[in-house]
């Protein structure tokens, strides 16, 4: 029988044939993510809650380009304009 319960976010023994890049790249991902919200402003926050109330009302992503556009410039801006924007160091190694 094995040891991992219905209940566990890992159903299963690790999968040895997983590869060490993609394990990285995940961790990069989520390593991002975190910024990424950590780093959100209430002008962000503003736009995607309109972006969510818009799927949750049944358009499509289509019909909500312009949100999801604007959402990228006002991260764009918000991040350049962060105190610590030019910090030393920054960006891909």
């Amino acid at each position: 029988m094995s040891s991992y319960s219905l209940n566990s976010p890992y159903p299963g023994p690790p999968d040895p044939s997983r590869d060490r890049a993609a394990e990285e790249r995940i961790a990069a991902t989520d390593r991002l993510g975190d910024e990424l919200l950590a780093g959100k402003t209430a002008r962000q926050d503003d736009v995607t809650r309109e972006i969510f109330e818009q799927l949750r009302a049944g358009s499509q992503v289509d019909d909500i380009k312009h949100l999801i556009a604007r959402l990228s410039r006002a991260g764009t801006e918000d991040a350049a304009n962060r105190p610590d924007a030019g910090r030393a160091g920054g960006g891909r190694p």
